[in-house]
């Protein structure tokens, strides 16, 4: 009976500690506040920066009409404004994008510090080198969509406006808006690769799973890149179609990897046992 009294004493003794060592709901309640302000304020300290070099940013993102009119000339006469608050709507959507790419690395790494304390020492592991993933794969989407499928959307659109003799003006607000919000979302659309792998790594999901849907997740992938892409024609929609496929056969191959890589550790653990 005393040594059961002492072994739930000793459990007890140990609740304590780690109560004690731990956070409580309200510590934890104050920290996300704190993470959240942190990257409010990062986000508006990108924004106050991308105010300053406002005009440089809006003649970089240009290059889409540019590239699809050949002549900077026919770029800048066709794109009109014929609103008088129209480039007020303008200058919102590039401070907000630029805003949104210069903070992203801060955010990632508030929110990393965040949930680090709440994760396990595997999943720890893997936090990091996720977080800088996930800059680089947003990043990747943002140059794809601008530099790749917005100038072929919009050459098609212009030559075909231009096969039936049509002149065609582009209301800076909508074209304004249009490669903002494209590009956030194909940025966005490029982390499902960096999320199946973690998926793999952490065991929720198997590859071989992932190769059994292949076809619905190409039939998925076909749907969504007709609702994402600008114009749904037949350059831009294969285009993006087909990469984002792409990307979801890499991250097949990777997981792959991951899962041999984990299936040889779990071996040797056995062998040294």
């Amino acid at each position: 009976m005393t040594d059961y009294y002492e072994d739930d004493n000793n459990d007890m003794d140990e609740f304590d500690t780690f109560e004690g060592e731990g956070m409580s709901f309200l510590e934890h309640l104050e920290d996300f506040r704190w993470t959240v302000g942190r990257s409010l304020l990062a986000f508006i300290v990108g924004i106050l920066l991308a105010t300053v070099f406002i005009g440089n940013i809006a003649e970089i993102l240009k290059f889409p009409i540019i590239s699809a009119y050949g002549s900077v000339e026919l770029a800048n006469a066709n794109l009109i404004t014929y609103r008088p608050m129209g480039v007020i709507s303008v200058f919102i959507q590039i401070a907000f994008l630029s805003g949104l790419t210069l903070s992203m690395p801060f955010v990632l790494y508030f929110l990393a510090a965040f949930v680090a304390p709440g994760l396990t020492d595997k999943e720890r592991k893997v936090l990091r080198p996720a977080c800088f993933a996930a800059f680089l794969l947003f990043v990747a989407g943002v140059a794809f969509a601008f530099y790749l499928i917005l100038p072929l959307t919009l050459a098609f659109s212009v030559r075909l406006n231009m096969y039936f003799g049509f002149d065609l003006l582009w209301a800076a607000s909508e074209y304004y808006s249009m490669v903002v919000w494209f590009s956030l979302a194909t940025g966005a659309f490029f982390q499902f690769p960096l999320i199946i792998v973690i998926l793999v790594y952490l065991g929720v999901i198997p590859v071989e799973k992932l190769r059994a849907i292949r076809r619905a997740v190409f039939v998925g992938l076909m749907v969504f890149s007709a609702f994402l892409t600008p114009g749904g024609d037949f350059v831009s929609l294969p285009l993006t179609t087909g990469f984002m496929y792409a990307l979801y056969e890499l991250a097949i191959w990777v997981g792959a990897r991951v899962e041999k890589k984990k299936r040889e550790e779990a071996l040797s653990e056995l062998d040294d046992v």
